[in-house]
């Protein structure tokens, strides 16, 4: 009897424990990707190639991404963040290659045709849901329900090989 007690007895304290280690926040103390972690060998200095419209996707936004394509790179040496809104707290965007032309979808953004392909996050801060730097290929989105009260979701991505990849997703949590 007493041992059926003590094998039940443990069964719910490692149940409770599993239970709490699946509802506690992220340790806050865990060091973050830090832009300087992500640097660039070099930024881009050239004249901007002509950028390169392959599908009606991109077209729809020709305008702005023109428009970014003549200002100097923002994003990992030689890239252009371009970014509009579609609403409020709507961001859409792209990443402009200056020295191919070629265009890339941002990170969260939609996979279907149109408008949507092009929408990263639909609860944010067009200036400072987004933070990107020249000499660094860290890209960070603060996206969620609750801008303003510090409990947006944070994603880290990495930009390679043409594309994004996300190292860590955050949620509801400030960069550190």
């Amino acid at each position: 009897m007493k041992r059926s007690i003590y094998y039940a007895l443990s069964a719910v304290i490692v149940c409770s424990a599993f239970v709490q280690a699946q509802v506690a926040k992220p340790n806050t103390e865990t060091p973050r990707p830090r832009f300087e972690d992500y640097p660039v060998s070099e930024t881009w200095q050239g004249s901007a190639a002509a950028v390169e419209f392959k599908s009606p996707s991109e077209r729809l936004f020709r305008t702005q991404i023109k428009e970014a394509a003549k200002k100097p790179p923002d994003f990992a040496g030689h890239y252009r963040f371009a970014m509009w809104g579609c609403g409020t707290g709507c961001v859409g965007g792209a990443i402009i290659d200056l020295q191919s032309g070629a265009i890339f979808r941002p990170p969260l953004a939609g996979k279907g045709r149109g408008e949507e392909r092009w929408i990263f996050c639909t609860d944010s801060d067009k200036e400072h849901g987004v933070q990107y730097r020249v000499d660094s290929r860290l890209l960070l989105i603060r996206c969620g329900h609750n801008y303003g009260d510090h409990q947006d979701d944070l994603h880290y991505f990495v930009w390679q090989d043409d594309k994004f990849q996300e190292i860590l997703h955050a949620p509801g949590e400030e960069p550190k």
